[in-house]
């Protein structure tokens, strides 16, 4: 289990996921996929770090932000983690996952 985050650390990713919402999984952060897959249910910071990034990706997808409601949120949050999690049991594996060069924080095809 990795060791828990320090508040410097969670901003920093914070930022990057509002400021990198086109991010590929290929180069998230190692950090985020063992954050990601350390616990059974997305954490508080999960939560925000998804949400961040994938508000973000929707402002560039549609050239403006957009306002979900709090349910489709939600159920992009536990999407996005799933396939997080995916990613770093595929990285621990040594295998390559196929959604390595789709965006992290776009939910299209995941439901």
């Amino acid at each position: 289990m990795p060791e828990p985050m320090d508040l410097e650390t969670q901003a920093r990713f914070l930022k990057m996921a509002e400021e990198e919402p086109e991010m590929t999984c290929a180069n998230t952060p190692i950090e985020i996929l063992e954050a990601a897959s350390a616990e059974a249910e997305p954490t508080p910071f999960m939560e925000e770090y998804f949400a961040i990034g994938h508000g973000a990706w929707l402002a560039v997808k549609h050239g403006r932000r957009i306002s979900l409601p709090q349910n489709l949120m939600d159920r992009a949050i536990l999407v996005l983690w799933n396939r997080a999690c995916l990613l770093d049991t595929d990285r621990l594996l040594g295998q390559t996952n196929p959604d390595t060069d789709k965006p992290l924080f776009s939910d299209e095809g995941l439901y």
